[in-house]
């Protein structure tokens, strides 16, 4: 997630990930997050895995790095946002290891927490299920295949960022030019542009986005000038 962990953002990822997995597996996200916190505070020098009623949670190649990030937090809900956005990243990677096989064969998406993780056809530097059943395949450990993942859902969190920014101003665009109906929108939309958490557009900047946005005549200037204005 770019930029600095805000305090608030273990409530709104537990929030999210309540609406979208249902109470069961929201309680199992706060019951790990728990115990990796307690594991990394009472066994610092572990160099293995941490594992949960048979459940590896924590992969002993990312233990080390994720006990110095938390270590570097100065407050319990900035630890508690870091080791559940660690969670919720594995478990995808999880997802796409254990269901790519059947996606490419059943020309269907691979799919996790509701979100499609995998499309059938890839776009945007993000994968098609062959590709990624192949690219999967071609790596030698299971170490090699959970680093090139982490890598793939950097990149596929940026992709879906710019696809939030660029479908809702797309949507506002196409509500404005509704005569009447569009001028009633636009006088009470005053709410930030969000995704997972993360406050992508913030609602003050929404008019002029939206202007520039408008501006650029082809989907392809559209969708480069929402990427540059994330990266800024």
């Amino acid at each position: 997630m770019k930029g600095s962990l805000k305090g608030w953002l273990f409530v709104v990822l537990l929030v999210i990930v309540l609406g979208i997995t249902g109470g069961c597996v929201g309680d199992k996200y706060a019951e790990d997050t728990s115990f990796v916190l307690a594991e990394i505070s009472t066994s610092p020098g572990n160099t293995g895995s941490i594992t949960l009623e048979g459940r590896t949670v924590v992969h002993s190649a990312n233990l080390p790095d994720l006990t110095n990030e938390v270590r570097s937090m100065n407050t319990e809900p900035e630890k508690n946002a870091l080791v559940l956005e660690y969670l919720i990243l594995q478990e995808r990677i999880d997802c796409i290891i254990d269901g790519v096989v059947e996606a490419a064969e059943n020309d269907v998406t691979v799919r996790c927490q509701g979100k499609v993780l995998v499309d059938e056809v890839g776009e945007n530097g993000l994968l098609g299920v062959s590709e990624m059943l192949e690219t999967v395949n071609s790596m030698d450990s299971g170490v090699a295949k959970r680093e090139y993942l982490t890598r793939y859902m950097n990149t596929w969190h940026d992709v879906k960022r710019v696809n939030r920014v660029n479908e809702s101003l797309a949507q506002m665009e196409r509500t404005n030019a509704i005569p009447i109906f569009g001028s009633l929108v636009r006088a009470i939309h005053n709410f930030p542009i969000l995704y997972e958490g993360d406050e992508l557009v913030p609602k003050e900047e929404i008019t002029g986005l939206l202007s520039q946005f408008s501006a650029r005549d082809t989907d392809k200037a559209k969708r480069i000038f929402v990427k540059e204005y994330l990266e800024r």
